[in-house]
């Protein structure tokens, strides 16, 4: 604020010194002019006769036949006087420069009492006058007049532009300060935040503000979600380690006749330690919506999973099949999409028969993916049972039963839904869901026209 009143004031300072310059140039072409139409007056009543200059007493303008009145008039021969107006007393001036017939010379002097003079000057030819050398008609005014106009109107300037400076700068500061006032109620809700007093900024803010508001409560959100979901992973993490270690307590170890069987045990044990851990940690580090960044390409991630599902399914002739709109993103980031994908895929792989498809669409608000396969499908009844950590579609296949747990995982942190339909290819379709505004949230993708959304059966 101290900058902008600094900036103020200096601006005001030279837009007055420009006025007055351009004021003070004002004055002195007016006086030039006023000079030039004295001069005109004096040289109109001058007659020459018998090689002589004839000029009446009294002149038109009365300050020419008074004492001490600031207008002189004097004409010159050859350097000599050889007239003075009635105003002319005792002063004495610097002789006035010769010029060229018929040019004007305009300056400032002054007399032996110090005495500031205006003065323009002429050179003039009679034709009657074989003389070589011009008359040279002076004609002085006083310049008190006219500094006496422009101190008045310096005065008045710096009068009127202090006052506009000052209601400037106070009207600055109070706008400034009406401007900051929401920047401190929302500094004052953040510490509220901060210390816990509120969960989120709750006031509404000028339209200019609520930007960053809304950012702020996303981030607010981010961090309380991360914190949560941490909170619940090592309290999941503990409730199911406890069984395992249970087991380990009970081993038996005394007899060597049952090593085999407790080392097996020991194994079994320690495999499903290490995958309720890797459980806990895909959890607490899946994907939330975010708040800031670029999402992963869902057509690039499609086909990066597409090779490797290829080689590692060798063994099956998968037919991969995808219609997936063009520059579509996901609000994750690679390694969460490719986690989602992935897990999806590879079930499609692993209990379909030979055909995947992907579908990606926008329709109705929402971000839709669907993955199907030709397989059997799931039983009735069991769609929500395989989403749940440790349940395998089909108890025969390997694995730990984790993977779609941490895909349900992912989509509801972002708002979303995993739900399981039939497919038209006959087997399972598993259709996520997600708000289209995490997707605008980054600026990922203009405004879609409508698309269909990706259909598992018709």
């Amino acid at each position: 604020m101290l900058a902008a009143a600094l900036i103020l004031a200096l601006f005001s300072v030279s837009a007055g010194w420009i006025l007055r310059e351009s004021f003070q140039a004002s004055i002195l072409d007016r006086a030039r002019e006023q000079l030039k139409l004295q001069m005109f007056g004096l040289i109109a009543t001058v007659d020459y006769e018998a090689g002589q200059l004839v000029i009446p007493d009294t002149l038109a303008d009365p300050r020419f036949n008074q004492l001490n009145s600031g207008l002189l008039a004097t004409i010159l021969h050859q350097g000599k006087p050889v007239w003075k107006s009635r105003s002319v007393l005792v002063e004495v001036f610097p002789d006035p420069p010769l010029s060229e017939p018929g040019q004007w010379i305009f300056r400032q002097v002054q007399d032996q009492s110090g005495k500031n003079y205006y003065q323009l000057s002429i050179s003039v030819y009679w034709e009657e006058d074989s003389a070589a050398t011009p008359y040279t008609f002076v004609v002085r005014e006083w310049d008190q007049p006219y500094v006496a106009q422009i101190k008045s109107f310096e005065n008045t300037l710096w009068v009127w532009l202090g006052g506009l400076v000052v209601a400037a700068i106070v009207l600055v500061f109070g706008l400034l300060n009406l401007g900051f006032r929401p920047f401190r109620r929302l500094a004052s809700e953040l510490n509220g935040v901060e210390q816990g007093r509120q969960q989120r900024i709750d006031r509404v803010y000028p339209q200019e503000v609520m930007p960053v508001v809304n950012n702020l409560n996303r981030l607010v959100e981010h961090e309380r979600s991360m914190r949560e979901r941490y909170k619940n992973s090592l309290g999941d993490l503990a409730h199911s380690l406890k069984t395992p270690l249970a087991v380990l307590k009970g081993l038996e170890l005394e007899s060597p006749q049952t090593w085999a069987q407790q080392a097996q045990t020991l194994r079994d044990q320690v495999l499903r330690m290490d995958e309720i851990v890797n459980y806990q940690l895909k959890r607490a580090i899946s994907a939330v919506p975010q708040v800031s960044g670029q999402g992963a390409v869902l057509l690039d991630m499609y086909e990066r999973m597409s090779k490797v599902l290829t080689k590692v399914h060798s063994d099956k002739t998968i037919q991969f099949e995808q219609d997936i709109r063009s520059g579509l993103r996901m609000p994750w980031d690679d390694g969460d999409t490719l986690e989602v994908l992935g897990n999806l895929m590879d079930n499609a792989c692993k209990y379909g028969g030979h055909r995947v498809r992907v579908s990606g669409r926008i329709q109705g608000g929402q971000i839709r993916v669907a993955v199907e396969d030709d397989g059997p499908g799931i039983k009735d009844g069991d769609e929500d049972r395989i989403l749940r950590r440790g349940v395998r579609r089909d108890e025969r296949e390997t694995g730990q039963g984790i993977g779609l747990a941490v895909v349900a995982d992912i989509v509801s942190a972002s708002a979303g839904t995993l739900t399981i339909e039939r497919s038209s290819l006959g087997g399972a379709c598993f259709l996520i869901r997600l708000p289209l505004r995490l997707l605008f949230r980054g600026r990922h993708l203009p405004p879609p026209p409508g698309s269909a959304r990706p259909e598992c059966a018709r």
